[in-house]
């Protein structure tokens, strides 16, 4: 971990640990030869799983590791992979460790090196706003007209929230962000310089005099979702853009007005959707994807990096290939063609 940048409680003691990832002691216990008391182990250091050493703590998720040089420190793992380390490495099961990792990284190192009950002297803000508990607002900061800014929320520096805004609780706004016509619920994180709730690309053509139309919906961001660094996200031409819960978003996304992207959906870099797009709960797409307006993309469905969409897929799908098709297809049209090929190369050599 870099300290310069990132600070935390010294000497977090293997009972607090444990509260966090609500694991017993008896069951560490059971998996660890601990002759004093859960109080008097402690960590000073998150490190990979390559450095750990004594008062550090890592996670193991896969066993190709030369694990005889590594026997101190404190360890998350699988039950299954315990046999693996030195009996003196203490152990911590998990079932899924790089997430046990991560809520610690999360409780001791993000939670707390906020500076809480901070509003900034160089913020502007409005005098009908209501600004919650707990709450950071940073330096050159514009919040609008009757915008609410809910308790434990941080807001660094120069992010612009205009009038009528909701932020939920517990989100964090990263500097440079634009915020307009946008609701959030608790626990949003907006990284830095993206762009919500603009104007979306709707016009009619009309010569020298062609303008954008005006856009009354808005963007509504449900709890629990991740928008990277860049991004843009429209709101609605009449109704509402929507981002449902937990949705992950890559940096240099772009979400046109109207699209609706359901829970769990998760989006890579430069993706790009056009207006009214939807997809369905659980989506996934690889980097560089672009969807046609009006597309449906069914749940559970998986999109190859680079594809362009021009249709709608059902539920289920596996997409790739440009223009996108179903990859099974694809791969049938494939061998066909080299088929052929071969049918070709025949023909020659018989002449």
């Amino acid at each position: 971990m870099n300290k310069h940048f990132f600070k935390f409680k010294i000497n977090i003691n293997l009972s607090e640990i444990l509260k966090v990832l609500d694991i017993s002691l008896n069951e560490i216990l059971s998996v660890n030869n601990i002759s004093c008391s859960p109080d008097k182990i402690y960590i000073n250091d998150f490190v990979p799983f390559k450095d750990l050493k004594v008062n550090s703590l890592s996670f193991l998720n896969n066993t190709n590791y030369d694990f005889h040089s590594i026997s101190s420190g404190l360890c998350i793992l699988e039950k299954k992979n315990i046999k693996f380390l030195h009996q003196n490495i203490i152990k911590i099961p998990f079932n899924n460790p790089k997430l046990g990792f991560s809520k610690l990284l999360d409780y001791y190192v993000l939670k707390n090196s906020s500076n809480n009950n901070i509003i900034h002297p160089t913020a502007i803000i409005d005098e009908t706003a209501k600004i919650g508990e707990n709450v950071n607002i940073g330096p050159f900061c514009l919040i609008g007209k009757r915008s609410v800014i809910d308790d434990n929320t941080y807001i660094a520096e120069r992010v612009s929230i205009s009038e009528d805004c909701m932020i939920g609780k517990n989100c964090i706004i990263e500097s440079g962000v634009v915020i307009e016509y946008s609701q959030l619920e608790d626990s949003v994180k907006v990284s830095s310089n993206s762009v919500l709730g603009k104007t979306g690309f709707g016009f009619v053509p009309n010569d020298y005099k062609t303008a954008l139309m005006p856009h009354i919906g808005g963007l509504l961001v449900g709890e629990g979702t991740f928008i990277g660094a860049g991004c843009t996200i429209d709101r609605g031409f009449i109704d509402d853009t929507i981002i449902g819960k937990s949705v992950m978003i890559d940096n240099q996304v772009h979400i046109g007005h109207n699209c609706i992207i359901e829970d769990l959906c998760i989006l890579a870099g430069q993706v790009g959707l056009s207006g009214s797009v939807y997809l369905e709960k659980n989506v996934i797409m690889g980097g560089d994807v672009s969807i046609k307006d009006n597309v449906t993309i069914g749940e559970n469905s998986i999109i190859a990096g680079a594809s362009k969409v021009f249709k709608s897929f059902p539920k289920n799908s596996v997409i790739g290939g440009n223009p996108a098709q179903n990859l099974k297809d694809w791969k049938k049209i494939i061998a066909s063609q080299r088929l052929n090929l071969k049918k070709n190369r025949f023909k020659t050599d018989d002449n």
